[in-house]
């Protein structure tokens, strides 16, 4: 009965399948426009730049998870003007990170100056003391997300290395996906804590 009437063109099936298809192409364009939009892919200068741009308009906090850190770079990072400006308005710095003493850490003592030059420039440094801490990441005020293979805090660019990348997102819906899925809602919250 319900496959004869949708042959003849009748019946609530066909009409949501016809519905469907009309609409289809329009819904498929307007979601890739609106990815196109909120989402960008950079190289690791362009995501430095990025990361300044989005730094002058953070309201609350920045959450840097960056497994390794090279001291150049932390120098670079916390004397950066858009870095001292957000501290300026109020918002908190946050840098997660292996501890020195992890294995994978190839050099200690330069990787606890880095800890120790992050917190001087009052920035809360946490380290995760698990040795598989791999992810890298920025989060911003739960709106702004990167994810890639760049160490935030570690990474140089040099043209003989392979190409790494953060992809940009703007979605508070990725970002909480991220968190309770990836990071762990209690974790993150003890991230934010004071």
């Amino acid at each position: 009965m319900i496959l004869k009437r949708f042959k003849e063109g009748k019946g609530p099936l066909r009409k949501v399948l016809e519905e469907r298809l009309r609409k289809g192409p329009l819904l498929k364009k307007l979601r890739e426009q609106f990815f196109k939009a909120v989402t960008k892919v950079y190289d690791a200068d362009k995501f430095y730049d990025s990361l300044r741009d989005d730094l002058k308009e953070a309201k609350n906090f920045v959450i840097i998870i960056s497994p390794f850190l090279y001291m150049d770079k932390v120098q670079k990072f916390v004397s950066t003007k858009e870095v001292k400006d957000a501290q300026r308005r109020g918002v908190s710095i946050i840098v997660v990170t292996r501890p020195p003493e992890a294995d994978q850490v190839s050099n200690v003592y330069w990787h606890r100056r880095c800890i120790e030059l992050l917190k001087n420039n009052n920035i809360k440094v946490v380290t995760v003391k698990e040795p598989r801490l791999h992810f890298k990441a920025v989060i911003i005020d739960n709106v702004v997300i990167y994810l890639g293979s760049i160490n935030p805090l570690s990474v140089l660019t040099v043209r003989e290395i392979p190409a790494d990348y953060m992809i940009r997102f703007e979605s508070e819906a990725l970002v909480d996906e991220i968190i309770e899925n990836a990071i762990g809602r209690e974790t993150y919250e003890q991230w934010l804590s004071d």
